[in-house]
C-alpha cells in the first residue's frame, strides 16, 4: 500500500467516523472531558474501614445530631451528612461464600449472593455508578487502597460484575502517573514560563492537523471538515471562559496535582497513616481535576492486619475485634483505632469542603459512602450495621439526619445512590433482598 491509499483511507475513516459519531469523539479524551463539564459535576466516592465496631460500642442515637465519641472528630461537618443505623446486609448469608470477611467484603456492595467462595456475584454500585456517568471524565472510576496484605475474598470490595474484580492502587507514586502523567507539570521549573494549559495546547494540535489535513481534500470533504473545525473553534471560545478557581468553576479549573514527595515503601505498617492521606490528597485532586467523578479509597483487609503502632495500639486490628489472648478485654484499644479512622473522615471532609464550588464546596457536589462490613466484629454480624452518606451529591439527599433504618437492607442505600446519579432502576442487587430507595434519605 503506497503513502497515499493510506491516507485515502485514513481520510474516509476520518470522515465516515466524524459523520457517525460527532466531531467532539476525534478530541483528545482529557479534552472531550473538559468540552462537556460546563457545570459543576457531582461526584461519588467510596472509603471501606476494616473490621467493623463492635457490640460495646456507643452509636449515635436516631432523631439526634450528635455523633458522640467515636465520631466527634468529624461532628462540625454532621449537618452534611446522613448517619443510618441498623441497616441489613440482607444477602450476606445467602449463597456460597466462606466466614464472615470473605462474605462480607465482596456483598457490601454488590448485594447478591456470590459466584462461589471466590467470586462476588454481581456489580458492585461504585461500578454501576462510573458506567452512567464514567465517560464524561477521563478514566471512569480511580481505585485506592492503603496496604492490602491478603488477595482474598476479604480485600475484593468493587467488581465490574460477577467474577470481575477490580484491583485498586495501592502506591499513591503509581496512581498520580496514572492520573496526572502527560496531564500537566507537577510544578514550574525556575527559569522556564508558567506551567502550559493542557487543554489549549491539545486544541491548538487538533487545529493544526485540521489545517494540514486541508488541502488535500476534495471540496465536500472540505466542507465536512470546515464544520469540525468551526467545533473545535467553538469548544476554544468555551475553554477560554472557564471560571476561574476563585469562582468555583467545575472541570479542569482550578485543578492543581498534589505534592507527592518522594516514594516510601508501600508495605511498611510505619507509612498506613502517610499513604492513606497521600491517597485522599491524589483522590481529591482527581475529581477536583474532572480527571474521574467516581473514586473509592481501601483501607486493608477486612481480616485487619494493622497493629496501629503510631497510636501505641500494638495489636493488629482483627485480634482486637475478637479480643484474641485478652489484647483489648476493655476495649479502650478498638476504640483508639476507630477515633483514629473518624480522624481522617475529618481530613477527607475537610479538603473537601475547602475547595469553592459554584455556591457551594465539592462536599456539596460530591457523595461519600463511608462503610465497613460488621455491626458486631467479633460476632461478624452485619445486620445492625452504621453506614454514613457524607456530602448531598448536588443536593439530592436531605441531610444532617441519623435515620434508623429498621432493618432495612444496603441495597435499599444502594439504590438510592443510583438514582442520585440518573440511574432510575427500583431495586440494586438481587431484588429478593431489596426494598426500593430509602425514602428517609431524600425526604
Amino acid at each position: 500500500m503506497t503513502m497515499d491509499e493510506r491516507f485515502v483511507l485514513s481520510r474516509r475513516a476520518l470522515l465516515g467516523s466524524m459523520g457517525a459519531l460527532g466531531v467532539s469523539a476525534f478530541l483528545p479524551r482529557h479534552l472531550r472531558s473538559v468540552a462537556s463539564a460546563q457545570a459543576i459535576p457531582t461526584r461519588f466516592v467510596v472509603v471501606h474501614v476494616p473490621e467493623g465496631m463492635w457490640s460495646g460500642a456507643a452509636r449515635p442515637s436516631a432523631g439526634g445530631t450528635s455523633l458522640g465519641t467515636i465520631f466527634d472528630a468529624f461532628q462540625a461537618h454532621q449537618p452534611k451528612i446522613n448517619t443510618i443505623l441498623n441497616l441489613n446486609m440482607r444477602s450476606r448469608d445467602e449463597g456460597p461464600g466462606g466466614d464472615g470477611h470473605h462474605r462480607g467484603v465482596p456483598h457490601m456492595l454488590t448485594g447478591t449472593e456470590m459466584q462461589n467462595e471466590s467470586n462476588a456475584g454481581g456489580i458492585s454500585v461504585d461500578q454501576k455508578v462510573a458506567n452512567a456517568i464514567g465517560k464524561m471524565s477521563p478514566i471512569a472510576s480511580l481505585q485506592l487502597a492503603v496496604r492490602i496484605v491478603y488477595g482474598d475474598t476479604n480485600s475484593k470490595l468493587l467488581w465490574s460484575g460477577a467474577g470481575r474484580a477490580v484491583p485498586a492502587q495501592q502506591s499513591p507514586w503509581e496512581a498520580y502517573k496514572r492520573v496526572f502523567a502527560g496531564v500537566m507539570p507537577t510544578e514550574p521549573v525556575a527559569g522556564e514560563k508558567p506551567p502550559f494549559d493542557l487543554r489549549k495546547s491539545a486544541l491548538d494540535y487538533s487545529l493544526q492537523e485540521v489545517q494540514s489535513l486541508r488541502s488535500r481534500l476534495s471540496a465536500p470533504d472540505q466542507h465536512m471538515l470546515d464544520s469540525y473545525h468551526e467545533s473545535l473553534r467553538d469548544i476554544e471560545r468555551r475553554l477560554t471562559t472557564l471560571p476561574p478557581p476563585t469562582t468555583g468553576g467545575g472541570g479542569m479549573a482550578g485543578c492543581t496535582p498534589p505534592t507527592m514527595g518522594s516514594a516510601v515503601d508501600i508495605k511498611a505498617e510505619s507509612n498506613y497513616v502517610k499513604i492513606g492521606q497521600l491517597q485522599m490528597d491524589l483522590m481529591v485532586a482527581a475529581l477536583q481535576c474532572n480527571v474521574t467523578r467516581v473514586a473509592s479509597l481501601q483501607y486493608g483487609n477486612s481480616n485487619d492486619q494493622c497493629s496501629y503502632s503510631w497510636l501505641g495500639v500494638n495489636a493488629i486490628g482483627h485480634d482486637l475485634a475478637h479480643n484474641n489472648n485478652s489484647v483489648d478485654s476493655s476495649g479502650a484499644k478498638k476504640l483508639k483505632v476507630f477515633q483514629w479512622y473518624s480522624t481522617q473522615a475529618k481530613y477527607l471532609l475537610d479538603k473537601m469542603a475547602s475547595i469553592p464550588e459554584g455556591s457551594g464546596t465539592m462536599l456539596d457536589n460530591t457523595l461519600i459512602l463511608w462503610v465497613s462490613e460488621f455491626s458486631d466484629s467479633n460476632g461478624h454480624a452485619s445486620d445492625k450495621l452504621l453506614w454514613f452518606l457524607m456530602g448531598n451529591a448536588n443536593g439530592y439527599f436531605k441531610t444532617g439526619k441519623i435515620i434508623n433504618a429498621d432493618g432495612k437492607s444496603t441495597n435499599d442505600v444502594h439504590t438510592s445512590i443510583c438514582n442520585a446519579f440518573g440511574i432510575a432502576d427500583t431495586t440494586f442487587g438481587n431484588p429478593a433482598y431489596c426494598g426500593g430507595p430509602l425514602a428517609a434519605l431524600t425526604a
